[in-house]
């Protein structure tokens, strides 16, 4: 089938229920017919099915602190990650992806904040009575998502009982097809508490007396109360792409009315109705259905009802359907079993099988369906494969309103894509995270995956790229194998080795290092030539503009072999240098790297200022050409790096006609002149045991020798347009930065080819800015080596790269790395990695096990305790583990002594007091509020506290102005030494005067 009009494709799936935590484990449970109820307790209670990480939270990864994922209700927690997990699935990072998200969420009722929240007095206090309600009120379950994920699309809480997260589906559609929203994230959440607990059976309940649901068997009698949690994501269907899992036809939803015998009671003409509407709207007839999914509670009024309604409208269609009752398996998840059931309806059409309805022990004989056309299949069987897969869904809640939804088989793409067949040699694997140790996790539970086998490593590195969030603690590595088999190899081995490689922030600095002539040239470009036809385009281009000035023609230069004499030519070496870092330095802009800082050397200066605007690329081109043709035409001379100060070097060439020709770090200095005063030098250097290191040049370049190549190449650059530099070049004749009035002196450019070249001032000038990222774009990687010593130690780091290398390994590797390193500083580098087909279904972010949780309740009921070796929040915060008991209040909880605290009491106090505001670690003096996560609202929470528990006058704007706990605790003092505290105590008396009268009146 092709996608029709007005339809609505599931491009993604999470899930949480009993047994399972993800959409594979859920599917392979309900193929086997698994039942992952409990039972009988051994309390003699019945079982609650539960769900994993329901205390779980990873407050990092959503901006929470401790203490505000410990007062909020675990139904918005769970519902947020599952969101997320949800968004992965479908290979959306929504903060790239164009358009609105929209947010249509409903949860059970929430007894979390009486139960636990309101009973931790610790807590309560920390939070504030608006934290609270913000997080367990319903009406914040889904805008309190569009503000954790990002999201300007509608966000609806829905409410409708047991069919809430169905409804949430058939408004979230309705949402697409008017173009409220572009992509919608839809379904539902239901934590039962206390969690552990059991249930007890009484005639007349709706729930089963012996902890099994079995529905449309004779005698069954109730259904289970479990927790789960489901999301789908959706988008009109004709913008779905290959990543599709089902379409959404069309739904419905009406509500019973008065047509029945309670508020409660269902009635069978409702669901008909809305059975007949959703088929009208999706366009389909009876007959094309080939499984419904049921409500099912098993109940025997419940089942009765719903058969009747489907016999009335499937019923007299010749075409076999199955029904499903996903209830069987795990319970009646409340308000997220419609969502579920949704779920397990999608993966049913995508995987082509008929998934049973499990059989029990217990179980009585199935009850009449109501027609032939209806079976209750028992075990999983392969779909009829001569009918194109319809099926539909039913959701029904206590209170009568119905939800039905018409769903198909995922569509033929109107252009099939057909996957590479063949690892294309190199990529690039991409990780982040909120914090060094989940990226180390989840790279870990990747790797496991990648050995065990997924789709091709291309689409498994094309959705790392286009299909995760982007987030601050990066990792970033090229994965360069011969074939498929090998690929997948390299990226387990990476993978198990992954950690931090940067922490990126917004746009940082990018600083470029542009070499000059004396690296070894043989072969450059060849590589990456062939791996980026965009580069080899941008580098043809450069080489056309030397030829155009009357340059030397450079094509094939990458297959000159190392011994050719050519490389000795500085008519020819310059030009192809200038050609060479400007093409990489258009490069650099295609991926999106903006440099702001220009450090070249000699001939690198002058591609500098060209990017810069001094030149115009044409103008800079002639003057390259200009340069390299003066200078080869000078007196042959070597130059000889030597592994010494300048001092030390000047010292060796005492009484030499040698020149300092550069100082390029405060331990290499080169010399140039003639080949035997040169060579005296070095004599010089091996006697004494100083390491020099002969340059493989024609010419002593920025020496005397020059002198007649700067005083012509001055007129030649007389006659060009200078303008003054956009963007911050370095000067080698300074170490500063390039003023307009050097520029555009043509004088400059002359002492520029003929003086000293001031490497390694220029070298700490560039420090001195310090920029986040820096790439040497030229062949070698003498200049990042470098600079990798200079910030050895150093405070500030930056990422470091070379965008070609040495030689030693692959040069479009390399590359990739380089720009892979920028991405993980926080560059908005783009297209480094092909985007997949669809997306790799590979595990997902691996979130903190971290338990936030408070109190136990009135109840008795004890939070589980941790599972033994995963994390907890302290003891001693709000969040801390309720087996340890109640934290304690801290001092002065229940307000000062009549004298207030002594000396030396206030800032523990006040720490205390800081300390339950944000749970986390101990306060520090440095900790600054609103680094720590800290809001308005918590702020003035806080002052409120210390207000009451200190009697003085904090005001919120002080917290703003002295937002370090250290600035603060000292302005707290400060206000408690000018208290007029016999004023006070005048003022309590009288109160406490008035008091007593009162209660004598």
């Amino acid at each position: 089938m092709h996608a029709p009009e007005n339809a609505v494709a599931v491009i993604g799936v999470a899930l949480r229920v009993p047994g399972a935590a993800d959409p594979d484990t859920f599917w392979d449970n309900v193929i086997r017919g698994h039942v992952a109820l409990p039972g009988a307790l051994a309390d003699g209670t019945l079982g609650v099915g539960g769900i994993d990480r329901f205390d779980r939270f990873d407050a990092e990864l959503f901006g929470m602190t401790p203490t505000q994922a410990a007062v909020t209700d675990p139904q918005q927690r769970v519902i947020t990650e599952v969101a997320w997990e949800a968004l992965e699935d479908a290979g959306v990072d929504t903060a790239r992806d164009p358009g609105r998200v929209g947010v249509f969420l409903g949860c059970g009722d929430s007894g979390y904040r009486h139960r636990y929240v309101e009973t931790d007095p610790t807590l309560s206090r920390a939070a504030g009575r608006q934290q609270i309600s913000l997080g367990n009120d319903k009406d914040y379950l889904a805008t309190s998502l569009a503000f954790r994920l990002g999201f300007t699309g509608p966000a609806l809480t829905v409410q409708t009982a047991c069919s809430t997260s169905l409804v949430a589906v058939h408004v979230a559609i309705r949402s697409l097809l008017t173009y409220e929203c572009d992509l919608a994230i839809a379904g539902g959440v239901t934590v039962q508490l206390p969690p552990g607990a059991g249930y007890t059976h009484h005639e007349g309940d709706v729930v089963s007396p012996d902890g099994r649901c079995r529905p449309f068997t004779r005698g069954s009698r109730g259904t289970v109360p479990s927790s789960g949690a489901g999301v789908v994501v959706l988008r009109r269907a004709e913008e779905a792409g290959h990543g599709t899992r089902a379409v959404l036809l069309g739904s419905a939803v009406n509500n019973d009315g008065a047509d029945r015998m309670s508020l409660v009671a269902p009635s069978p003409r409702g669901q008909a109705a809305v059975l007949e509407e959703a088929l009208e709207v999706a366009g389909r007839k009876p007959e094309d259905i080939g499984f419904i999914e049921t409500h099912g509670t098993g109940t025997e009024l419940g089942d009765q009802v719903e058969l009747a309604a489907l016999a009335q409208v499937y019923g007299d269609a010749a075409q076999p359907c199955a029904l499903g009752a996903v209830k069987a398996g795990i319970g009646h998840t409340d308000t997220a079993s419609g969502v579920v059931g949704l779920i397990k309806t999608v993966l049913a059409v995508q995987h082509a099988v008929i998934p049973p309805v499990p059989a029990q022990p217990g179980d009585g004989p199935d009850v009449p369906l109501g027609s032939d056309r209806f079976r209750l299949p028992r075990e999983a069987v392969p779909w009829p494969g001569e009918r194109t897969r319809y099926a539909a869904v039913s959701s029904f809640g206590l209170g009568g309103t119905n939800a039905h939804v018409i769903l198909a088989e995922p569509p033929v793409p109107a252009e099939p894509f057909e996957p590479a067949t063949a690892w294309p040699g190199r990529g690039l694997a991409v990780l982040s995270a909120a914090g060094p140790e989940a990226l180390e996790r989840t790279a870990a539970r990747l790797a496991t995956a990648v050995r065990e086998g997924t789709g091709p490593v291309s689409e498994v590195l094309g959705t790392l790229w286009h299909g995760r969030r982007r987030l601050p603690h990066r990792w970033a590595c090229p994965v360069e194998a011969a074939d498929e088999a090998s690929a997948r190899a390299a990226l387990a081995d990476a993978l198990e080795s992954a950690s931090v490689l940067a922490k990126a922030v917004p746009e940082p600095s990018v600083a470029v290092l542009l070499p000059g002539q004396g690296v070894t040239l043989a072969g450059t470009g060849r590589q990456l030539i062939a791996a980026d036809a965009d580069f080899a385009r941008e580098w043809g281009d450069t080489r056309a503009l030397v030829r155009a000035c009357g340059g030397p023609d450079l094509e094939g230069c990458w297959t000159w072999p190392a011994d050719d004499p050519r490389w000795l030519r500085t008519d020819l070496v310059q030009p192809l240098l200038f050609s060479l870092e400007l093409a990489l330095l258009h490069g650099l802009r295609r991926r999106g790297v903006t440099p702001s800082v220009l450090l070249g050397h000699s001939i690198g200066e002058l591609v500098a200022a060209t990017w810069a605007g001094v030149f115009s690329e044409e103008e800079g081109a002639t003057a390259a050409v200009e340069r390299g043709r003066l200078m080869s035409l000078a007196p042959a001379g070597v130059m000889t790096a030597v592994l010494a100060g300048e001092d030390t070097a000047r010292e060796l060439a005492e009484g030499i006609p040698v020149d300092v020709c550069a100082v390029n770090a405060a331990d290499t200095v080169v010399l140039g002149g003639a080949a035997e005063h040169i060579a005296r030098v070095e004599e010089r250097c091996r006697a004494r045991g100083v390491k020099a290191r002969r340059l493989h040049t024609a010419h002593a370049f920025h020496s005397r020798s020059m002198a007649e190549a700067a005083e012509a190449f001055t007129a030649v650059v007389g006659t060009l347009t200078l303008h003054a530099p956009r963007e911050r070049v370095l000067s080698n004749v300074t170490g500063a930065p390039l003023e307009a009035a050097q520029t555009t002196d043509p004088a400059y450019w002359g002492r520029q080819l003929r003086g000293t070249v001031r490497f390694a001032d220029a070298v700490e000038t560039l420090l001195g800015a310090s920029p986040g990222v820096v790439l040497e774009a030229g062949p070698g990687r003498t200049f990042a080596s470098q600079l990798r010593r200079a910030t050895r130690g150093a405070r500030h780091r930056p990422v470091i790269a070379e965008l070609l290398g040495d030689g030693t390994r692959d040069e479009a590797t390399v590359h990739l790395a380089a720009l892979g390193s920028a991405w993980a500083a926080g560059c908005a580098t783009d297209a480094l990695v092909t985007p997949p087909a669809g997306p790799a279904r590979i595990p997902g972010y691996a979130f903190a096990d971290t338990r936030h949780w408070t109190a136990a309740g009135p109840d008795g009921h004890p939070a589980p305790s941790a599972a033994p070796g995963t994390a907890t929040a302290r003891p001693e915060q709000p969040g801390h583990d309720a087996a340890a008991g109640p934290a304690p209040d801290g001092p002065g909880a229940d307000g000062p002594a009549p004298d207030g605290p002594g000396a030396g009491e206030t800032p523990a106090l006040l720490a205390t007091l800081w300390q339950e505001s944000f749970g986390g670690p101990a306060i520090r003096p440095d900790d600054n509020f609103f680094e720590l996560g800290g809001t308005s609202l918590q702020a003035a929470q806080l002052i409120s506290v210390v207000n009451d528990q200190l009697l003085v006058e904090v005001r919120l704007q002080d917290l703003y102005e002295h937002s370090t706990f250290g600035d603060f605790a000292t302005l707290v003092e400060e206000l408690l030494r000018e208290r007029d505290d016999a004023h006070l105590l005048e003022l309590l008396a009288e109160i406490e005067a008035q008091g007593e009268g009162e209660g004598q009146a």
